[in-house]
């Protein structure tokens, strides 16, 4: 949940913060005409950093993105867990109105055995093919 938060409020180092070192991100979509997943994202943690370092320079949607995530499954094996969680994101444009933006699941790993849990990866699975323009943000 946390992650999210950090997510709409576009605080990247507090996002960075809940990553383990060698933490993945990928963002992957089901192509039912490929008839196989296609990889749109796959970031180590430095590209995470480059890319929340260069999000400026990008022409992204002037509104606000709000993620909501509900955990569906926990499978804790010693010093990991694996997390699968549904996620829905709304987006608002400026004059109020809001949409649906996109929906799917996190597939994360996440370290228990340290003094805080740290997400070492996480696989954004898109049910939602159409992200329009401007997105470059996580999901």
């Amino acid at each position: 949940y946390r992650s999210c938060l950090c997510l709409d409020d576009g605080d990247w180092d507090g996002y960075l913060d809940l990553c383990a070192p060698d933490f993945n991100y990928q963002v992957v979509n089901y192509s039912p005409e490929l008839r196989k997943d296609m990889v749109w994202m796959e970031q180590d943690r430095g590209g995470m950093a480059a890319l929340f370092g260069n999000l400026a320079n990008h022409i992204t949607r002037p509104g606000r993105f709000l993620r909501h995530a509900s955990v569906a499954l926990i499978e804790a094996d010693g010093a990991t867990a694996r997390v699968t969680s549904t996620f829905v994101i709304a987006y608002t444009e400026l004059d109020g109105i809001s949409s649906l933006f996109a929906v799917g699941r996190y597939n994360d790993v996440v370290e228990t055995a340290g003094v805080r849990p740290l997400l070492r990866s996480r696989q954004v699975r898109l049910d939602t093919r159409d992200l329009k323009g401007g997105s470059h943000f996580p999901i």
